[in-house]
């Protein structure tokens, strides 16, 4: 007679054989899958972690040796970029503008004051808040696109806003505070949305002409427009070494270039022209605030800009130290006042200014010397240097001195009289 085991003996004994089954019928579909990546083509590397060696399948890298485990999927590629979605939003952005401009120039007259305020109001409120919504959707390019329209809807509502309202207004004054208010108000924009990339640029660019065109609104003299010039490039200066995003501080790169260089020039031209050396102080006090603004900015600096810092510093305070004596003596000597000036610039090496920017101010001394001996060089140098002393010679009653090397050069100078 067969025995039957209880119910709960034998439930116990067909869990554990079903169990058994299971573990069996796993092990043998993972060596199903290692048979099948067996026979494709093998690649060049294996996947990471896998190990078919545990069951008994040769290493990776020997012939017959699966690359890739089943089922692995390649990593997808980048996507090509979106040209032809550029170019429509381009052309878009384009034509939306010239809707905008021809409306505000051509059509302003067939409205009225309250029509023609509440759609320029509503359509520059609507391409400003666009932007943040299509940035949370990740359409980034199309955001760009309507931030775009946006800068150029607000310079419209600026000259509505001078037409309509302020018709009497200078317009170089109205100019110089709407560029500010528009570059801070693109400035705070910019901040907010991170992601965008045109509203700091369009900021700084901005930032260019308040006080420019505020010292021409006021009839300011040249003097005061290079303070304005000088100040200008040295707000591009802090934008470019501590501004947010590349474009800002490239942008406020080449600002800053711009207005420095007109600024110099500005100083440079009214020491030159100066009567005395009392209208010298002015400008070269200018000047001496350049070289002091070039010298900060070459102290945090990268290395080719900082060389470029020391030389406009060195340059700037040859023409500041060397512009005030310059001013005070006859023409003919005027070279000799830059000469000391440049040579005493050599001072710099003992000094605790960065390398950088003392090789700069060393050439600049090197420049300023060479160019002194280059413009003295038709009448020689020796003239240059033994003139004035032909010329005290001369006003006490000896003459020139017997022997000295190249007196026929000093007798064609002017103090030889």
């Amino acid at each position: 007679m067969e025995h039957v085991p209880p119910p709960a003996e034998e439930l116990a004994r067909l869990d554990r054989e079903l169990a058994e089954l299971d573990a069996r019928r796993a092990q043998l579909l993972t060596r199903r899958a290692w048979l099948l990546a067996a026979l494709r083509p093998p690649a060049p590397t294996a996947a990471p972690g896998w190990n078919p060696s545990a069951w008994g399948a040769p290493a990776p890298g020997r012939p017959g040796a699966p690359a890739q485990p089943w089922g692995h999927v390649p990593p997808k590629q980048a996507s090509a970029p979106r040209s032809a979605q550029n170019v429509l939003l381009t052309l878009g952005g384009l034509l939306l503008t010239v809707a905008a401009i021809a409306f505000t120039l051509v059509s302003w007259g067939s409205m009225g004051i309250g029509g023609r305020s509440a759609v320029l109001a509503a359509v520059t409120v609507g391409a400003l808040a666009a932007p943040a919504v299509l940035l949370r959707r990740g359409l980034t390019a199309t955001a760009e696109a309507l931030a775009a329209l946006a800068l150029v809807l607000t310079l419209l509502d600026a000259y509505a806003v001078h037409a309509v309202a302020a018709p009497d207004t200078d317009g170089l004054g109205f100019t110089a505070v709407a560029a500010a208010v528009l570059a801070a108000l693109w400035t705070a924009y910019g901040l907010a949305l991170g992601k965008l990339h045109l509203p700091l640029p369009a900021a700084v660019v901005l930032a260019q002409w308040p006080l420019l065109f505020g010292a021409w609104a006021a009839g300011a003299p040249a003097l005061v427009v290079g303070w304005a010039l000088l100040a200008t490039a040295v707000l591009d200066g802090a934008i470019a070494l501590w501004g947010k995003g590349t474009g800002a501080r490239v942008t406020a790169c080449v600002g800053g270039s711009v207005m420095a260089f007109s600024a110099l020039m500005v100083g440079l031209t009214l020491s030159v022209t100066a009567s005395g050396p009392l209208g010298a102080l002015a400008p070269g006090a200018l000047l001496l605030t350049a070289a002091a603004a070039a010298l900060a900015g070459a102290w945090r600096a990268p290395r080719g800009f900082a060389r470029a810092g020391g030389v406009v510093a060195g340059l700037a305070s040859v023409a500041a130290v060397g512009g005030v004596p310059a001013a005070a003596v006859p023409e003919d000597w005027a070279v000799l006042a830059y000469l000391s000036a440049g040579l005493a610039l050599t001072a710099v090496v003992r000094t605790r200014l960065p390398r950088n920017a003392a090789i700069g101010a060393l050439v600049a001394s090197a420049a300023v010397v060479a160019g002194a001996l280059a413009g003295a060089r038709r009448r020689g140098v020796a003239a240059v240097l033994l003139g004035p002393g032909r010329r005290c010679c001369r006003t006490c009653g000896r003459g020139s001195p017997e022997g000295v090397p190249g007196r026929h050069w000093a007798s064609t100078l002017p103090w030889t009289g």
